[in-house]
């Protein structure tokens, strides 16, 4: 809007500059009624033209974006079961499990299984398949080959409404869908009610910044200013209410303050600490908390165990940040199991 406002009013200086020059010119013999009447022409015309190059502009950009479309509209529709799941805790499990991404091997027959109720990091290098191998716990990727299994029954065998009830996501940029500030937090397959709502509120932090909207969790989202950071407490709110068997945090803690991060670690460890959960590690303290540690490395697991004994290796140092010590790690819920 700003630059639209200055390009007009740009315009508009040009045309009076432009007839007061050939008014003057005019007053002193020098040009003719007629070529005045030109010179306005002139830059009536210039000024059309810069409208009909911002309408190519807008054009060009309108087909570039319908062209991102078609590629969305032409992926084939995810196609689920109608099994519900038995009786468990979360239990994961992948079999000889293989992801290519633009046409090349990301994840290589990986075995691995991690028990119920376990709380897992999962560590690597920028391209190692991290948040790959978080995708493939709830279907957002597919293997191209092998299965994945939660508690014992194929992923691809269970119903959409039963696997989303099962798997709950935290993003660390998470989209915010509903006509209330209450409604982005209770939005799922299930709508809890607005208790379980506050409480996620209160584990994720969001609670008190809600309090002070001037209709608390009723505020329309529209009219609620939050901030990144609030945001992304919002997405966890929007986890914690939803979640069932595992919960699966992709790169939520880089993005939280130092106290954030151990609110949440404890509300994982504590109140979520009946469900398997795993998290994308970048910080050395995140993994510290885990019970275990997946460290992906050339398609497939480098080493697993916990994070103090991984610490050890230099290269598993180096994956953190500088600045980042060694913490000690809860007692471990369960082995966990893998081979590339």
């Amino acid at each position: 809007m700003r630059i639209t406002a200055q390009d007009a009013l740009l315009v508009a200086m040009l045309e009076i500059f432009v007839i007061g020059v050939a008014g003057i010119m005019l007053a002193s013999g020098r040009i003719s009624a007629g070529q005045m009447l030109a010179a306005g022409q002139y830059v009536f015309l210039a000024a059309s033209l810069r409208s009909v190059t911002g309408i190519m502009a807008q054009l060009t950009s309108s087909r570039a974006a319908a062209q991102r479309l078609v590629e969305v509209l032409e992926q084939a529709p995810v196609k689920y079961g109608r099994h519900r799941l038995p009786e468990g805790r979360g239990k994961l499990e992948l079999r000889a499990v293989t992801v290519r991404s633009g046409g090349e091997i990301v994840l290589d027959r990986l075995d691995l299984v991690i028990p119920a109720g376990a709380l897992v990091a999962v560590v690597g290098r920028s391209g190692s398949g991290k948040s790959l191998l978080a995708g493939l716990v709830g279907r957002l990727v597919d293997p191209d080959e092998g299965e994945v299994l939660l508690d014992g029954m194929p992923l691809g065998e269970l119903s959409r409404r039963e696997l989303r009830r099962a798997v709950g996501y935290g993003f660390a940029r998470p989209a915010l869908f509903g006509d209330t500030v209450g409604d982005a937090i209770a939005f799922g397959v299930d709508t809890p009610p607005i208790g379980q709502v506050e409480d996620a509120a209160c584990a994720a932090r969001a609670d008190g910044f809600i309090r002070l909207l001037p209709e608390r969790y009723d505020t329309p989202l529209t009219e609620a200013p939050m901030s990144g950071g609030e945001v992304q407490r919002m997405g966890l709110a929007r986890t914690f209410a939803h979640a069932g068997r595992v919960v699966v945090l992709d790169d939520v803690a880089a993005s939280l303050d130092t106290v954030t991060e151990h609110h949440i670690s404890r509300v994982l460890t504590r109140a979520l600490g009946d469900r398997t959960r795993l998290i994308v590690a970048h910080r050395a303290s995140t993994a510290a908390r885990a019970d275990a540690v997946i460290w992906l490395d050339r398609r497939g697991v480098r080493a697993m165990g916990p994070h103090g004994e991984l610490w050890r290796d230099p290269e598993y140092r180096s994956l953190f940040a500088p600045d980042e010590g060694l913490t000690p790690e809860p007692e471990p819920a369960g082995a966990i199991v893998a081979g590339a």
